[in-house]
């Protein structure tokens, strides 16, 4: 069977993952990361990650923790990044990804979203927080039954074709 040789494809980033709006966790790098559409999520997001790192776990911001918003105008996206530095800050972080400080966990996860009676749908499905290598392998199962199903879909092809010239002849 002679073997379809293909050029190289360049893949962006962007086709690689998948945004979803959330907060995640790297473990490896202690941080967290909320992805927002908006920029007013991510600052509004920020004021409240901020006042609760200083009240549920008592840090300091640029001593033991540091939050930056990282902004893409062109593709709608927003970034809230966390960096825990000090130990203490660290064990905030474990206690949060470890559900031992559920109320903080669900302030954070819900941090972007305004506090008004008519957005109570919005705070019932604001997405848990989640492991950034959750989230890779969730949007890498995805990729990969895309790519079967294209894959099966050109294979049925063939053998109708195939088939249909074996009948004729």
């Amino acid at each position: 069977m002679a073997h379809q040789q293909s050029d190289p494809q360049v893949i962006e980033l962007k086709d690689e993952f998948q945004w979803s709006e959330g907060v995640s966790f790297d473990p490896e790098h202690i941080t967290l990361e909320g992805a927002y559409t908006d920029q007013l999520s991510a600052y509004r997001a920020r004021k409240v990650w901020l006042e609760t790192f200083e009240t549920n776990f008592l840090l300091e911001p640029e001593h033991d923790f540091s939050l930056k918003v990282c902004s893409s105008f062109e593709d709608n996206k927003f970034a809230l990044k966390c960096q825990f530095l000090t130990a203490c800050a660290r064990y905030a972080f474990w206690r949060l990804t470890n559900n031992q400080a559920p109320e903080a966990q669900y302030i954070i996860e819900t941090a972007h979203i305004p506090n008004a009676e008519l957005r109570h749908d919005d705070f019932l499905q604001a997405p848990d927080l989640k492991s950034v290598h959750e989230a890779a392998i969730i949007a890498g199962v995805e990729r990969a039954t895309r790519e079967v199903e294209e894959n099966t879909r050109g294979l049925a092809q063939m053998l109708k074709k195939l088939v249909s010239t074996l009948v004729t002849r």
